[in-house]
């Protein structure tokens, strides 16, 4: 049974038990998710730990994001150069370039 089905059938019930109708999915998550987090705050500062420990998650995070856009960016072809170029060099015409000997 899919959350809406049953969402369906809880009014249903409240309707013909003349009940108030239940809060429609999703409702509360927020509230919900903030609440957990605020007690697992307290429950950590009771026990004398750190209350959040964020920075090297978010830190992780980050550089996953500029690893992924480092290769994105890497990949994009530069206007006026071939594959066979070496990267940082300017490209330069073979005929201006001084003939060894």
């Amino acid at each position: 049974m899919s959350v809406t089905q049953q969402y369906a059938l809880d009014l249903y019930r409240a309707a013909q038990r003349g009940e108030p109708a239940p809060p429609a999915p999703g409702h509360g998550d927020w509230r919900a998710l903030r609440a957990l987090r605020e007690y697992r705050d307290f429950q950590a500062v009771a026990a004398e730990r750190p209350a959040r420990r964020r920075s090297g998650a978010l830190r992780r995070a980050l550089r996953r994001a500029l690893r992924a856009v480092g290769a994105r960016v890497a990949r994009r072809p530069v206007a006026g150069r071939t594959a066979g170029d070496a990267p940082g060099r300017p490209v330069t015409d073979p005929s201006s370039c001084p003939t060894p000997g």
